[in-house]
């Protein structure tokens, strides 16, 4: 009895984490929760949110007064704000005006109702620093992206070619959730962080992939 009772507490917990943006949303009443168009589609990835550009916005909002929580979702194609009971019309009036000056326009009508409808459902919706998820993600999709091209111009061991997509990719997350800044460290070169696995002239190879940016090129995923 004792081991089963464990286990539904887990599974309770478990269930409670991932069902949270839905629980907090379905607490609040539909007038309480506004949705926004956003522009923050990750460039490096078209698919999901750009974290770096989001979480800032999201942590900002949540200082404002009459603000609840802010939330992201996957695509980073939309911005809902829950606010607070005790918020009043001047107070979101405001902030929905602010956020416009960043080309974020809040959503109205069936768009909205849609949105409110997706947003309760809990599913991949990221709040405030969980953006870092999505940054995390695109450090990967780069550092693949990166191998990938390297691949092209000379021959990587499977071994090499891993080690390398792996150094990258943590160097990449570092920077874009702010993970350097916050312990005051100089992001080192990726160059020099891809010297345990690449030889001079395909470190040459791997600086001429890097200036051609993190946008995926033609042909490429």
């Amino acid at each position: 009895m004792k081991i089963q009772m464990i286990a539904v507490l887990a599974g309770g917990l478990l269930c409670a984490r991932f069902a949270s943006a839905a629980g907090n949303a379905a607490a609040a009443t539909a007038d309480r929760i506004s949705v926004f168009q956003a522009p923050l589609v990750c460039p490096a990835a078209p698919w999901i949110g750009c974290g770096s550009a989001s979480k800032p916005i999201l942590l900002d909002l949540e200082k404002e007064p009459g603000v609840l929580e802010a939330w992201l979702n996957r695509a980073g194609t939309r911005i809902a704000v829950v606010w607070k009971p005790e918020s009043n019309v001047a107070t979101r009036r405001k902030i929905v005006a602010d956020l416009k000056e960043d080309d974020v326009i809040e959503l109205d009508g069936k768009p909205r109702d849609e949105a409110v409808k997706d947003f309760v459902s809990g599913k991949g919706w990221y709040r405030g620093a969980d953006v870092d998820r999505l940054s995390e993600e695109e450090a990967g999709i780069i550092a693949s992206r990166w191998v990938r091209r390297v691949q092209a111009k000379t021959e990587l061991s499977k071994d090499k070619a891993e080690g390398l997509q792996r150094a990258l990719a943590d160097s990449l997350r570092k920077d874009l959730t702010g993970e350097s800044a916050r312990q005051n460290q100089k992001p080192p070169l990726l160059e020099d962080v891809a010297r345990a696995y690449l030889d001079q002239d395909q470190i040459k190879i791997l600086s001429e992939t890097i200036e051609k940016g993190v946008r995926p090129l033609p042909n490429e995923k």
